[in-house]
This record gives structure tokens, sequence and C-alpha cells, in this order.
């Protein structure tokens, strides 16, 4: 029994807002189908019990191993995880466990038919969901045995990072609802915006925002309820919805927030900011990178809203904490071009059409995206394929060069 693009959730433009059915109807229909056709689901067989791969695996190892190295030599030097040494645990631990987790995600999820589809293949290529679980898991264990071990080694202030783990969570739970029930797009804004409670119960350092050449914003005194209750939940879901909208190809969302995540980890180092919010980067860092081997072209999985929005919202957990919130969004300036077309397609009623155009792109006999006639301005994508036709791979390279050139952007301007 064939299947429409239509019902299963594609990978495409405007942070594939569109998610198709919920997922219990689509593994209700394809268990239907494959006790009808058992042969249908032999692939799926394979796939279940297909053993881990070798780089996968050394991957693993390396990673871990290289958490257990500065582990060993920050004892051996200073018995703590100061000057760097927990920056980088926290990276390597991160990452080793995303490797660990992933692979049997990606065959669990495939096993349950929790596939989406790849719109911007010819084929049409079903692809695992929910990769972001293996993020929720790493971001909130990484962290907690860091700080577990500096509270072991030396007086650590634990609020902070827990309430960074917190937004991860609230953040990533909206996802998961939303890859299984399809929130409205401005319902999603505001639940996002929720995931900024923990932040305010803590209100960690003095409320400001810092620009280059010495100015500053002070909302000390009176102002403070302002900043806490206002820009800090307008931050969170800006950033959060805006990673989310940008994402869609393959490599895109997790090579973004590596980019992102790393270049903010140089600003905060520059700036002087508290450790906690170094080893909160340092696990967005660590994360993406290691989702980014199996979500790039191709991709093996899609890491679904759960790791766009927990992963947006814990980088402006990070962003907030370590109070470089200009750099922040200097770092982030290409994501928010889906964020004001979809606001000018929005006044323009022009959504729907904008929506069914990046899920149904044009493929050429070559596997180039074309752009459709007139819909060249939809998202920063589209407006970089109306330049030449390109494959998915180097459209996603050029992309990301914009994150990469805006992170430079943002560290220069965090040295004057």
């Amino acid at each position: 029994m064939a299947r429409s693009p239509r019902d299963v959730r594609p990978d495409s433009g405007i942070g594939n807002e569109n998610h198709g059915p919920a997922f219990k109807n689509r593994v209700d229909d394809r268990r239907r189908v494959a006790s009808q056709n058992p042969s249908a689901s032999s692939g799926t067989e394979n796939l279940l019990f297909r053993p881990l791969r070798v780089p996968e695996s050394a991957l693993a190892v390396l990673s871990a191993g290289a958490a257990v190295g500065i582990l060993g030599i920050a004892a051996l030097v200073n018995g703590n995880l100061t000057d760097g040494a927990g920056i980088g645990l926290t990276v390597f631990l991160s990452m080793a466990i995303v490797f660990i987790l992933t692979p049997p995600l990606i065959r669990k999820m495939t096993a349950g038919q929790m596939v989406g589809l790849d719109v911007n293949k010819a084929s049409k290529v079903e692809v695992a969901e929910l990769g972001g679980i293996a993020a929720l898991f790493a971001f909130s264990i990484s962290l907690s045995l860091v700080v577990g071990l500096q509270k072991l080694l030396g007086n650590v202030a634990e609020p902070p990072f827990l309430a960074a783990i917190s937004v991860f969570f609230m953040a990533a739970t909206i996802g998961l609802i939303d890859d299984i029930s399809n929130l409205r797009q401005r319902l999603k804004a505001v639940a996002v915006a929720f995931a900024a409670l923990p932040l305010m119960l803590v209100h960690p350092g003095t409320p400001g925002i810092d620009f280059p050449f010495g100015f500053s914003l002070d909302f000390s005194g009176s102002w403070h309820l302002f900043y806490w209750l206002v820009m800090v939940p307008i931050a969170m879901t800006g950033v959060a919805n805006a990673m989310n909208m940008s994402a869609g190809y393959n490599g895109l969302e997790t090579g973004q927030i590596a980019i992102v995540s790393l270049s903010l980890i140089v600003v905060a180092e520059i700036r002087g900011a508290p450790d906690v919010a170094l080893l909160v980067l340092g696990s967005l860092f660590g994360c993406s990178v290691a989702l980014f081997y199996f979500n790039r072209f191709p991709a093996r999985v899609f890491i679904g809203d759960i790791g766009t929005l927990g992963l947006g919202a814990g980088l402006a957990a990070g962003v907030i904490l370590a109070h470089v919130e200009f750099y922040g969004l200097v770092a982030i300036a290409p994501a928010f071009y889906e964020a004001f077309a979809t606001a000018y397609y929005g006044l323009r009623r022009l959504n729907g059409r904008r929506r069914d155009v990046c899920h149904h792109p044009i493929i050429g006999p070559d596997g180039n995206l074309e752009v459709p006639e007139g819909s060249a301005y939809f998202t920063l994508a589209f407006w970089v394929l109306s330049r030449g036709r390109r494959t998915e791979k180097s459209l996603v390279r050029e992309l990301l060069i914009f994150y990469i050139l805006s992170g430079l952007v943002a560290v220069a301007l965090s040295v004057l």
C-alpha cells in the first residue's frame, strides 16, 4: 500500500512545521501493512539487528577516553576541573554519550516505524526520527557528572546547572509533543517561553546586556523584573524557535548549533563568563557535533523538534548565564531570516503556500535542488538556491558558512 509524502513527516524547510499525523497512527498503519506483507518488514528487521559499526564504536571509545584523560590530567595537575578542564570533560562526555545512544535509538525508531520522509531526495528515503532524545540524555548526564565531580573537589553552586538542565528538558518536552501531535506555531512559541522559568527562579548574575566598546544596558533596580519576566522569556522562545524554523536539510540543524555554541564558548571566555555558562555551552557543542555525524548528508536520523527546541533553548540558557546576549544574537543571525520571513509571509497570508513549496521541492534528474517560481525569498536556503541549482550537501555547506561568518563576527566584536 503506497503512502503519499504527506503521510510521513518531511525534513524540509521552515523548521518542519508541517508534521503530518501523529506517530501513533503512523505506527498502527505500518504495522498493519507489515502484517499483510511480511516481506516488507525484512529491511526493518535487518536494521534492527544490525551491529554497531566500527567507526561509531571507535568514536564513542575515543570520546570517552578523552574525557577520562582530561579528568586524570586535571587530578594530577591541580586537583580540580578549572582552567578549561571542566569544559573539555563536558564536551567529550556529551559526545561519547551521543555516540553510544544514537545507533540503538535509530534501530528502535526504525523498528517502531517512527520515521520521516526525506523530501529532498529523489528516492524519498525514510529516516529515523527523534534523534534529539540522545542529546537530551547527553546534555543532562554530562553536566550532572561534571558538576558532581566539581562538588566533590570544591564548593560549586549547583542551582544554575540544574536550571539549565530543566530548561533543556522543558523545551525538549514541548518539541516531543510537537513531533507527535503537530502543535500550532503560535502555541509552540508561547509554550517554549515558559522554559525560561528555571532561569528566572535562580536569576544568576546582575541583569544587563553588554555591547562592544564598553556600552551596556543595566537592568538592575526597578528594571530587573522587566529583564527576567519579559526579555528572558522572549529570548528563550526566540532562539529556540529560530533554530527550529531554520532546520530542514541534512546536517543543517546540528551543524548550525555546533558552530554557534563553539563561537559562543570563545565569546564567553573572552568576556570572562562564569564557569556554569562555559560548561553548558561545552555540553551543547559536544551533543551537536556528535549528532552531526548521524544527521549529516545522507542523514541516518532526524533530531526532530525535541532536538531543535531542546538544543536551541539550551543555547539561550548558556547565553543568558554568560551574559553575552548581544553576541548570541549576532552568532545566530542567519536563523532569524526564517523568523522574519514567517512574520512577513504570515501578514500576506502566504505561509500555507510557503510550507507546501518547502515540503515539495523541485529535484532535478541529477539530484540538484531548484527553487520553484516565485519563492526565491521564502527561506534562506531558497535564496541561496535562487543563485543557482545545488545539491543538498553543497547547499548545507553554504548555509553553514553563514553561521561561521556570523560566529567570527561575534568573536571579533567581543574583543572590542
